[in-house]
């Protein structure tokens, strides 16, 4: 005769449910930014906002985030301000492909992970608050030129051009 007890049962359901728990929990952490938010963005500590963001001739090429990205490649000396019009073309590559070599990462000629992460880490904070749902003013210093990267409430990225600031969307070209 066999005796059962419901203790082997209790241990299961215990542990099932604690693997439940952590799993819900971890689901409902923030996202992380990403290309599929429509906008250069992100929350929290800025240093990682861009290390999620790509833009190149291939992908997004006429948009607001291009034209971000040259911005960069104005303020470290590659492109003239008149360059900025947010069409990633061969000269953008180029270009692109100058600063990675001269950063020590791999020439692509994409605005990918690895460069928008190496551009974060000329970003230094300005003014504001780096909680979610506040405003944040940032600095982007380059090598020959500085320029002001405001983070909005909703945690979209922007850039001052032509007299206005200028989101930084996937989408939308507004920085001709």
């Amino acid at each position: 005769m066999t005796i059962r007890t419901a203790r082997p049962r209790l241990a299961i359901a215990a542990v099932l449910g604690a693997a439940l728990g952590a799993t819900l929990t971890v689901g409902t952490l923030p996202a992380s930014a990403a290309v599929s938010d429509g906008y250069v963005s992100g929350g929290g500590n800025f240093r990682n906002d861009w290390s999620d963001e790509t833009v190149h001739a291939n992908y997004y090429p006429r948009s607001n985030a291009a034209c971000l990205w040259q911005k960069v490649l104005w303020a470290e000396g590659l492109l003239t301000n008149s360059e900025v019009d947010g069409s990633f073309g061969s000269k953008t590559v180029f270009r692109t492909k100058s600063l990675q070599s001269r950063w020590g990462i791999p020439a692509t000629g994409k605005a990918d992970n690895p460069t928008f992460t190496r551009a974060a880490g000329r970003l230094s904070f300005v003014s504001g608050s780096i909680a979610n749902g506040k405003r944040l003013e940032l600095k982007y210093k380059g090598a020959a030129h500085h320029f002001t990267v405001r983070r909005d409430e909703r945690g979209r990225h922007g850039f001052y051009l032509d007299g206005g600031w200028k989101a930084a969307s996937y989408e939308r070209r507004t920085c001709i």
